[in-house]
């Protein structure tokens, strides 16, 4: 726990010394502000739908930016064969890269609640919906940065870890989307196992711990399939 502790306080100042933790974290803020002031100006309504409705958007494109050089520039740099020396094990490492990147967006998170706050002073808004649709928006976040991390796992160039994570996180989406042109027998898997719809289940105010389960396993899994890459190179 020590390694692990210790790697995401190590990643969490790289982030808050380097440019690009700055330009990502202000883009992020950015685009997610205009998109709330859209809805709130267009539509003249006290109402965070529309906004959590196209977060996991900002998501596909923000997220694989945050961790595309998490792993990858460990690898490329060779500081990956210098950990793996240590008495650091394989799983402290993808834990504290992993809960310095979750870190990183949960700061994010907190920032926007601005939007119901304000939200609140120009009339009524339900926030127990509000609540549900975070914790929804933060599991969500969890399981696409678990992926985004696998991504960062396969590549030694952190470009190509943002296209894969990019790829991989289109590929959640643009199901969700197509679902309803496939076949029934399709469209149920897509729902039982597509984050998004529990993502949007959620939305409604209503938590669930099937939908719960399905992101916490989903995080168990993408986690286990970094470890066992960089667990390849390790003993090839």
């Amino acid at each position: 726990m020590n390694a692990v502790i210790a790697l995401a306080q190590k990643e969490w100042r790289i982030n808050l010394d380097t440019p690009q933790g700055y330009v990502v974290s202000i883009a992020f803020l950015l685009a997610s502000g205009f998109f709330f002031g859209s809805n709130l100006f267009l539509s003249g309504q006290a109402d965070m739908r529309q906004w959590f409705a196209m977060l996991p958007l900002l998501y596909i494109f923000f997220i694989p930016a945050m961790s595309m050089r998490l792993l990858a520039d460990e690898l490329h740099d060779g500081t990956y064969e210098l950990l793996a020396t240590m008495p650091t094990r394989t799983i402290d490492i993808v834990l504290g890269k992993y809960v310095s990147l979750m870190g990183h967006i949960t700061f994010l998170l907190m920032l926007t609640w601005l939007y119901p706050l304000t939200l609140s002073l120009l009339g009524n808004v339900d926030m127990g919906t509000v609540m549900a649709s975070y914790l929804g928006a933060w599991l969500l976040a969890a399981l696409f940065a678990a992926v985004c991390l696998y991504a960062s796992a396969l590549t030694s160039h952190a470009m190509i870890a943002y296209i894969v994570g990019l790829i991989l996180l289109l590929v959640f989406f643009l199901l969700t989307q197509v679902s309803p042109t496939l076949p029934v027998f399709i469209q149920d898997w897509i729902v039982m196992f597509g984050p998004i719809n529990h993502y949007q289940n959620m939305m409604r105010g209503v938590v669930n711990l099937a939908d719960v389960m399905l992101f916490v396993s989903g995080v168990v899994i993408f986690l286990s399939l970094s470890w066992f890459a960089l667990e390849r190179r390790r003993w090839r």
